[in-house]
């Protein structure tokens, strides 16, 4: 033992000592590392709801991985992200949370991907100076308890936590839903088809029978399927009940008759209606739908069982339709809000409100009004503004200017919107210019005849035109809108109880216009007054306790006081007041100064790589007290964009990408060599001047 310490004491014993510690070191690292996420977006860190939901799950919850090897830029790098964002999970969930990676080399592991249902894709692949294709899988598989997910073809690193947490939550919820079910009760899948059908019926049944006994499989057993001929009685009931389309078939006896042929599911009070339906196809008629019905009955169980948070829809006043139309022609109308309410439907549920008659429901968190064009009634904008008072969360969508007539030439002018919701926004902090904003940073379309042509009222914002202290707007790159007036928000600003926010505002190279405006790029000239060029806000968020716009409720109409008065009876000498005069809690109101931002001229059904839905998504989601979910959508890399729209510019800062780096190493490299042949030449002139076997 003496021994022992003695060399430890020694010098002879430093090398082994230094590869024991290093050895140590290693060990305490890999069970207790650390890691520093230095992006902007914070992209390879979870949020707070990702870690919430992970730590708490109640039964295993497994991630299966199907990633090929050795996949080609840029989708290694999306699989490294993928493994690198698992880890995160992993070190954040509890021990019922499990990943596993599997080897796609094996025929074994290739079969369990095609038993899920996950595809390959094709991706490019430069091999010997040659560019090839090649299949490779690239998905997710999430099983929780019966219940299975795909997260299929991830090409992308963008959204990729939002997708699994939000695939993960619907699962849990899922789940427990169906576990809390009685065990007698059963969700229908029932096929109604009138008799005149039957040929179309028997194509469809077996079909719809073996989808139902699969979904079985995932869900508890909680299905049935039914088949219901009904008789011609009771086809206009179920045409009204379920929105079944009629159709007119005729009958052996050459008379025409109607019938129906849907598929509804159904449990309790609500119900959905399942894409399969009779159309005409190559040959004739069939039966559409039923090539992916077993993923359509898991998205229609999603949706009839998810507890969706409701949303109020103000209507009435002329507001965008949430309803798709089509056109005189025959082609999709793009003035609706269709694709607006799809990006929210996952989470929300959007409830039409008539403030006319309905009273805003006290479990309601969030209205929105979207565009209107004509006056509301005095007791409906103060419904709105109680509420506000009371806590609640307002999303204005309010137009500058509105269409109004159109000239020999189809050009439409465009009118102020003298739409009273001022009443309500002023009082608040927020005063609505009746205008149109223009902005040379625009989107830009080529015209056969005028060339390249600037759409000014269509402004591109770039990243120095969205706020960055909010997380609605923070990981954008960019965002398109469309029509906007402006928002002068100073009197908000003055308010010490509100917190304001300019989330959306022009480019320094914009004007407004409020006369004689006609949407032709040849008539829209900037103002020789240089103070009228300036940024202008175009959405805006006001945080915190406003103040009523109204000294009291307004009085009821003669007949509703009468009413009242007569079911009060003896009582009706009883006053109440209950108008509140200032927020009791905090609310929050988000105005945008444009409805167009909601339609399909904008956005189409998805959120994927479209900043405008992000935006606006992100905004429902804010509004509802989901801000994690804000920071979590936007995490991905790709929305970074250039802030200046200069086509020389872009070239130069591209072949400065390209080649700069380079040339600043190397000029670098030649720096520190000329000083270092300097400094030698120094050295040799104080220490060794006489030196003959230097060439000077």
């Amino acid at each position: 033992m003496k021994k022992i310490l003695k060399w430890l004491k020694s010098p002879s014993s430093d090398f082994a000592l230094f590869i024991i510690l290093l050895v140590l070191l290693n060990l305490a690292a890999h069970n207790a590392f650390l890691r520093f996420d230095l992006t902007s977006p914070k992209s390879y860190s979870l949020s707070k709801a990702s870690r919430s939901i992970v730590k708490n799950i109640e039964q295993p919850l497994n991630v299966r991985v199907f990633f090929a090897d050795n996949l080609p830029s840029p989708y290694n790098g999306v699989a490294q992200y993928v493994k690198d964002l698992l880890v995160e999970y992993k070190g954040a969930a509890n021990s019922k949370f499990s990943v596993n990676y599997m080897d796609m080399a094996k025929p074994e592991n290739e079969a369990i991907a095609r038993e899920y249902g996950l595809h390959q894709i094709q991706i490019q692949e430069v091999k010997n100076n040659e560019v090839g294709f090649k299949q490779a899988y690239m998905g997710i598989v999430v099983t929780y308890g019966d219940s299975v997910e795909l997260l299929d073809g991830i090409t992308s690193v963008d959204g990729f936590e939002y997708s699994l947490t939000t695939k993960i939550s619907k699962m849990i919820s899922m789940a427990d839903t169906l576990e809390a079910l009685g065990s007698g009760e059963k969700i229908t899948l029932t096929l109604y088809t009138s008799e005149e059908l039957s040929s179309f019926r028997n194509q469809a049944e077996d079909i719809l029978r073996q989808a139902v006994a699969s979904a079985n499989k995932k869900n508890l057993d909680r299905l049935e399927f039914k088949v219901i001929v009904p008789s011609a009685s009771e086809i206009d009931e179920l045409s009204v009940k379920y929105g079944l389309p009629r159709l007119n078939v005729q009958a052996r006896d050459g008379t025409t008759v109607s019938a129906v042929f849907g598929t509804v599911m159904e449990y309790g009070e609500k119900f959905t209606l399942l894409p399969v339906q009779i159309r005409r196809v190559l040959f004739g008629y069939g039966v559409t739908g039923l090539d992916d019905v077993e993923e359509t009955i898991a998205g229609a169980l999603q949706s009839l069982l998810s507890k969706a948070t409701k949303i109020g829809y103000v209507t009435g006043h002329g507001e965008v339709s949430r309803e798709a139309t089509q056109n005189p022609y025959g082609q999709q109308d793009v003035n609706n809000a269709a694709n607006f309410e799809a990006i929210i439907s996952d989470m929300y549920e959007l409830s039409e409100l008539d403030l006319a008659k309905d009273e805003i429901p006290v479990d309601m968190r969030l209205v929105i009004v979207n565009g209107p064009k004509s006056d509301f009634a005095e007791s409906e904008l103060y419904k709105l503004d109680q509420f506000i008072m009371k806590g609640g969360n307002v999303l204005f969508f309010v137009d500058g200017v509105i269409p109004g007539q159109q000239d020999y030439y189809g050009n439409v002018s465009f009118a102020p919107n003298e739409v009273n919701i001022d009443r309500l926004l002023e009082k608040y902090g927020v005063v609505r210019g009746k205008n149109l904003v223009l902005d040379k940073n625009c989107y830009t379309q080529a015209d056969r005849q005028n060339g390249k042509m600037s759409l000014y009222w269509v402004p591109v914002l770039q990243k120095n035109s969205l706020s960055k202290k909010n997380v609605i707007t923070n990981n954008l790159g960019y965002v398109i809108m469309l029509m906007n007036g402006s928002l002068d928000v100073s009197a908000a600003i003055e308010n010490k109880n509100l917190r304001t926010t300019v989330l959306a505002k022009s480019s320094a190279d914009s004007w407004t216009m409020d006369k004689n405006i006609i949407l032709n790029p040849n008539l829209m000239v900037p103002p020789a007054e240089k103070d009228k060029i300036k940024p202008q806000n175009l959405a805006v968020l006001l945080e915190g306790k406003f103040n009523s716009a109204f000294d009291s409720a307004p009085e009821l109409p003669n007949d509703d006081e009468a009413d009242r008065n007569q079911n009060e009876g003896e009582l009706s000498k009883i006053e109440t007041d209950s108008h509140l005069a200032s927020s009791v809690q905090s609310g929050k109101i988000i105005v945008i100064s444009s409805s167009n931002v909601t339609t399909a001229q904008v956005m189409d059904g998805n959120v994927s790589g479209n900043p405008i839905a992000m935006l606006l998504l992100n905004a429902v989601d804010y509004l509802n007290g989901n801000e994690d979910l804000c920071t979590m959508r936007t995490k991905g890399l790709s929305l970074n964009t250039l802030t200046f729209k200069s086509p020389a510019f872009a070239k130069i800062m591209q072949y400065f990408n390209e080649f700069g780096l380079v040339v600043i190493v190397a000029l670098v490299g030649l720096v520190i060599l000329k000083k270092r042949n300097a400094r030698r030449k120094l050295i040799d002139q104080k220490y060794n001047p006489d030196d003959e076997r230097r060439i000077k």
